[in-house]
């Protein structure tokens, strides 16, 4: 008699753009190690970023991507969407709406199910030695799979990327001077630091004999003409084209060139926990947004929130106190290294 296939494990998320799906990959990482062999299906509510821009660093680890679930409501439609998928071993749901989470806990088939709910209500055991969720993304979901193993998880580890990233990285950041990484842009204009600071910034790392780069995405595209006439001395290596025949993925670049960097600041951004993902010593820069709830999740970090000059906005922020928390972070990733 054959046996039976493996259950899969599936995770339910909400909306994920790219600093949230990143976020959660340290979790992602400890469960495939953790459940070797058995599937992964990431079933989002509404979009999500392992289907698009994380795909080709996820494959490995997901077995299945479902976007636009509906899971959400109304409650009668998303039962009847729930009974419809498969059983699984696992249900790990990183939702935060009681109803939706108690839905999937009683129509979801599983042998076991972690949630994010105050005091793990709902979840069939608790991490050990813990009773509150942390409040951030990356270690309440950590703590979820510390729950169904039963002790530590195993999450670090690195996104692969193809040689040729590597070697065009390299062409346009050759070795020898200490390169910084400067993020200007998010998705949300409220959590931008304002250009001139950047700019203003980029000089005073010049003057300290650091060569800046500006990490510009498709939402940046607007500020190279002031960068080039502000910053004569930044790079934007990722502003040339790129030979389509190199194959590479939209992020294969970025994480290349984030491997030779020194450090990198950035707004609370996907390009600032992309850093964080790759080991790349990160000041972030919080204004309006929660900073333990959102902060990279980084054992190279440095937080610079506008609440400590009095304030809320990210317009609050001096240069001079972006550029003490990169010298604090340099000299304490220097002290680790040595």
């Amino acid at each position: 008699m054959p046996a039976e296939p493996l259950r899969p494990i599936a995770v339910i998320v909400d909306r994920e753009g790219l600093g949230d799906s990143l976020l959660k990959l340290p979790f992602l990482r400890a469960i495939t190690r953790a459940y070797p062999g058995r599937p992964v299906w990431w079933i989002s509510s509404h979009q999500t970023s392992m289907a698009h821009e994380l795909a080709p660093f996820v494959k490995p680890l997901i077995a299945n991507v479902i976007e636009n679930a509906a899971l959400t409501r109304p409650p009668l439609d998303v039962i009847g969407r729930l009974r419809a998928l498969p059983p699984f071993e696992m249900v790990f749901d990183s939702r935060t709406r009681g109803l939706t989470v108690l839905l999937a806990r009683l129509f979801l088939k599983h042998r076991g199910f972690y949630c994010c709910l105050p005091g793990y209500l709902f979840s069939s055991k608790r991490p050990p030695g813990r009773f509150g969720r942390p409040r951030g993304i990356a270690a309440r979901m950590l703590s979820l799979a510390e729950a169904a193993i039963g002790g530590p998880a195993d999450w670090e580890g690195r996104l692969d990327i193809s040689d040729a990233a590597r070697t065009l990285a390299a062409a346009r950041l050759p070795a020898g001077p200490s390169y910084v990484g400067l993020a200007p842009g998010s998705r949300e204009a409220r959590k931008n630091w304002p250009i001139d600071r950047w700019i203003a910034l980029a000089g005073a790392l010049t003057a300290r004999g650091h060569v800046p780069v500006f990490l510009i995405g498709p939402q940046e595209q607007a500020l190279i003409a002031r960068i080039r006439a502000e910053a004569p001395g930044a790079l934007m290596p990722e502003v040339a084209p790129v030979d389509p025949a190199l194959g590479l993925a939209r992020l294969e670049l970025a994480i290349a060139v984030g491997e030779r960097l020194a450090a990198v600041v950035a707004n609370d951004n996907g390009i600032g926990h992309l850093m964080a993902t790759i080991g790349t010593p990160l000041v972030s820069l919080f204004g309006p947004t929660d900073v333990g709830r959102w902060a990279p999740f980084t054992r190279r970090g440095e937080i610079v929130r506008a609440q400590a000059f009095g304030g809320e906005t990210m317009d609050d922020i001096p240069v001079d106190a972006a550029l003490a928390g990169l010298d604090r972070l340099l000299a304490r990733t220097a002290t680790t290294a040595g």
